[in-house]
């Protein structure tokens, strides 16, 4: 018996070897899509906070505001904002204006939510 070659066992053992180690590879891959997608639309509702910052300093006038302190104030107050990708995940743009002493400066902070799909 001089033959020389692999045997069954060793094959078997590499094919499983190499199994497991793409199974590894492909979670890592899927894992890393939803960090890259979950950054995404961060990064999205981040310009679609300042779009709508932009549109409220538009509007504002120096002489007679039509800004009114409050809170919860929709996106539909300033215009339709929110598109692409984080309107299909039911996102919502809020923001709240105060004054911290009369015809002062206002602050507004605008929020958006979204609900990310789970892994």
């Amino acid at each position: 018996m001089d033959r020389k070659g692999l045997t069954m066992t060793e094959v078997i053992v590499a094919v499983l070897i190499i199994a497991i180690l793409s199974g590894g590879m492909f979670s890592a891959f899927c894992g890393a899509e939803h960090f890259i997608n979950r950054a995404r639309h961060r990064m999205q509702a981040f310009n679609f906070a300042l779009e709508a910052l932009d549109r409220l300093k538009g509007n504002y006038t120096y002489t007679d505001s039509t800004l009114d302190v409050g809170s919860g104030y929709s996106e539909s107050e300033i215009g339709s904002i929110l598109r692409g990708e984080l309107s299909n995940l039911s996102a919502a743009l809020t923001y709240d204006v105060t004054e911290s002493e009369p015809d002062g400066y206002k602050e507004v902070t605008v929020h958006v939510n979204w609900n990310e799909p789970s892994l």
